[in-house]
């Protein structure tokens, strides 16, 4: 199984229907991609990171070492 694949099952049992889970997963890659070019850290670590703010979101909790966006920009 794939990787996209994977994260689009992920996200479906995160309650995402289908096509929105396919997005999902899509962005959730697009993203790991942009941290580690940001990070200079690995793929793997970057995916790691972004599935566990995902699982700790979904049981209301906010990661400790959440550093979201800069709003200012916007």
């Amino acid at each position: 199984m794939d990787e996209l694949t994977m994260l689009t099952e992920f996200c479906r049992k995160l309650g995402a229907p289908p096509p929105q889970a396919v997005l999902m997963a899509k962005q959730l890659l697009k993203r790991t991609e942009q941290l580690a070019l940001e990070r200079k850290q690995s793929r793997e670590e970057c995916l790691t990171y972004l599935l566990r703010l995902i699982a700790e979101g979904q049981g209301g909790r906010v990661a400790s070492d959440f550093d979201p966006p800069d709003r200012k920009s916007e």
